[in-house]
Formats: structure tokens, sequence, C-alpha cells
């Protein structure tokens, strides 16, 4: 037993002296989620902190703080800096070999109950900016790659070298893994027009899969079938699962969210061939059951996406996960511990 604790403390002893290590954050309205992790991409320290703006300066501040806090709590505060790398994630078109964020906007009625203000960034440099304040080499990713990164080492990658993946939050992002590499290319996923003749989307487009499907284009076009207020996902998943009068009516939106998503999946499967999609989304959307009408009616038309793809393409498995801000921070910094020391993790 004696031995077994020197190996470890030997071990241990070593990996300061020798190992890099990647912090992974993931920034979402007026929040934060960060882990730092090792070499062998196994996390070793998580925090979370809340934001009350989300200017772009002073995110990068709250960022560059939270960093650092997890390093030197991990590592200890004289720990090297050339032996970290950050990796940051937003829920936004980013060009990962410049580290600018091309467009990063959200509004007010993204949030149940505070309404904070609406915020944009328009080609802002924040892996430069962040880099500048951490003295560590960094990493910028759109979010839903970022959740790609962390299935093809720690998800579906172990069974599959080619896969897709669909994150449903404010909006509609996806990722693909193709013969196991990550596609890093944009993706307007949420932006493929899949109605003839559909909503005006945030966009400006007809049509888009934005356009119903998303917690703000859900909760608008629940409150536009049914005329109630509603504030925010929860409370229209709770109408369409009542025994309200209008609960059939919110739950036809429900239904056209999962063809939404169904047609998008076709497109993914008839362009890349994926044998797996996984999709991401509020717990309550995709746990399906007894009482549970709004995801009943999500997940039933979105397992209709075979009707919608080339035959050839159809033999998918769809795997849903409730959203976890920790797996798309450990997804960032998986993806900078490749992009910035070169260690790329095999499935495992």
């Amino acid at each position: 037993m004696n031995d077994v604790k020197v190996r470890q403390v030997l071990r241990r002893s070593y990996e300061l002296d020798h190992g890099y290590y990647a912090v992974g954050i993931e920034v979402q309205p007026y929040k934060l989620t960060g882990v730092v992790v090792g070499s062998d991409g196994v996390v070793m320290a998580r925090s979370r902190r809340h934001l009350t703006v989300m200017e772009e300066k002073e995110v990068v501040k709250r960022v560059a703080e939270l960093a650092g806090k997890l390093v030197d709590d991990r590592l200890g505060c004289a720990f090297p800096r050339d032996r970290v790398c950050v990796g940051i994630q937003v829920g936004g078109p980013v060009d990962p070999d410049t580290g600018t964020v091309l467009h990063l906007v959200n509004g007010p009625d993204d949030h149940r109950h505070e309404k904070p203000p609406p915020y944009e960034w328009v080609g802002f440099p924040l892996g430069a900016e962040l880099s500048s304040l951490t003295g560590c080499a960094t990493s910028v990713e759109n979010d839903a790659h970022a959740f790609a990164a962390y299935e093809q080492s720690l998800g579906v990658g172990r069974t599959s070298a080619t896969f897709g993946i669909v994150l449903i939050r404010d909006g509609v992002g996806a990722g693909m893994v193709v013969r196991g590499e990550r596609i890093s290319a944009l993706m307007e996923f949420g932006h493929l027009q899949v109605w003839q003749r559909g909503r005006i989307c945030d966009c400006g487009m007809r049509g888009c899969i934005e356009s119903q499907v998303g917690n703000r284009a859900l909760t608008a076009v629940v409150k536009e079938r049914t005329g109630r207020e509603l504030d925010g996902l929860e409370a229209a998943i709770a109408l369409a699962d009542s025994n309200d009068s209008q609960a059939r009516e919110a739950a036809a939106a429900f239904r056209k969210a999962g063809t939404s998503i169904a047609r998008g999946i076709a497109t993914l499967l008839t362009t890349f061939g994926p044998t797996h999609v996984v999709i991401y989304a509020a717990e309550d959307l995709i746990r399906g059951g007894p009482g549970c009408r709004a995801a009943n009616t999500f997940l039933q038309a979105l397992g209709k996406f075979p009707a919608h793809a080339f035959h050839l393409s159809r033999d998918c498995q769809i795997v849903t996960k409730p959203l976890d801000a920790v797996r798309g921070a450990h997804g960032a910094a998986l993806i900078a511990l490749q992009s910035c020391f070169g260690i790329r993790l095999q499935p495992r």
C-alpha cells in the first residue's frame, strides 16, 4: 500500500515538473464554467461563476481571473504559464485560426426571470485579448464544436469515427467529426432552411431551424399558438404537459420543433453519413415518459428523420443527453491541448 502511495506521489511530482495542462472555459449568457485538465484529458478541478455584465472587455477580465484561480489553486501560483493553455468556447460563430468571435448576440428573452439587457459582439479578438492577460497560449471555438471534441474522446467517438452533435440552447448549433477528424469550419446548422413558408427567424430569413427550435424560438412559437404569456421554455413545456385547454396547441409547437431538427439531421446524414447523432438539450425537452407530452411529441417527430434523408444514409442512431456546461468546458480544454501543445487524445 505504501508503495502505491509513493508511486502516486512520484507520478504527481513528475507531472508537475514536465506535464502540460489546459484550462477550458465555457462562456454562456451571464455565467462561466471552467475546468482544468491534464495532458491525459482528465478533469482535475472545476468552477462556476456568474457574470453581472456581458461587455467584451469585462468578460475577458473575468475569464482570465477564473483561469488564473483554477491554475493557482490546482497547480500552484508559481506554475509556469508556458505549460498551461486556455481553451474558450462561445455560442456563436468564431474564427479559430485568429481567435476571433465573429458574432455573439443574445436578447433579454433568453433569461427566465432576470431579463438582463441584450448584448452583441462583432469581430472581437477574444483569443488575443485573453492571451495577453493570462500569458497562456489560447484557442477559441464554437460551443457545438467543443461538445463534439468532448464526444470524440469521451463519448460516442469511442465507437464511431463519424458522428454529429446537435446542441439546442438559446439557438441551435451542430458539430461534426468525420473519419476521426473534427470539422472546425463554420456550420450554421440552425439557419438551414427546412420550411418553405415558415416563420421569420431572428437572422431575417424565413423557415430556418432556429425559427422553430431553441429556447427563444420554441417559447415564442408556443406564445403565438396559444396566446399565453410564458416566462421561458420551462413554462412552455409545463403548458404542453398540463391539462390546460391550450395544451395540445402548445404540444403542436414541439412537434414542429422535432420535425425541424429531423430535417436538419437528414441534411447531416445525406452530407456526411454519420453513424450517430448526439442531441444535447434541456432535460425536460428530451426526457419522455408518462405525462411528458412536450418531450414525447418532440422526440417522436425527431425520430422520423429517416423520412427526410437519402435512403443510403438512414442507418443512424440518435443519442440524447441533457445539457452539461462542464462537458462544454472540458471539450474546449481538449481542443486547446491539441491546438496549442499538439496533444491529441485517443478515444477512451
